[in-house]
């Protein structure tokens, strides 16, 4: 993980958190949007460190592109408000 946490790191330019709780990764132009999105799933989910799911997107740094990405926090408790866990 820490392979991929340095190359994400590389890349990214800065994160965004927008008002309505959005994360919006934004990384150097020339690199793969779609795999950079990926990267950003795969190393918020092994942090597990945000406990809500939402979608993240990732956009190059002259906005021209973006992709997006779906995190799942997998914590326990997320459920219970949905009333799935009796």
């Amino acid at each position: 993980m820490n392979t991929l946490k340095k190359k994400f790191d590389d890349g990214l330019i800065e994160s965004l958190w927008s008002e309505n709780g959005e994360l919006t990764y934004i990384i150097n132009d020339g690199l793969d949007l779609n795999e950079y999105a990926n990267l950003a799933k795969q190393i918020l989910e092994s942090e597990g460190d945000i406990a809500h799911d939402f979608i993240g997107k990732v956009t190059n740094k002259s906005k021209t592109s973006s992709a997006r990405f779906e995190y799942r926090s997998g914590w326990f408790l997320d459920g219970m408000a949905d009333g799935e866990i009796e």
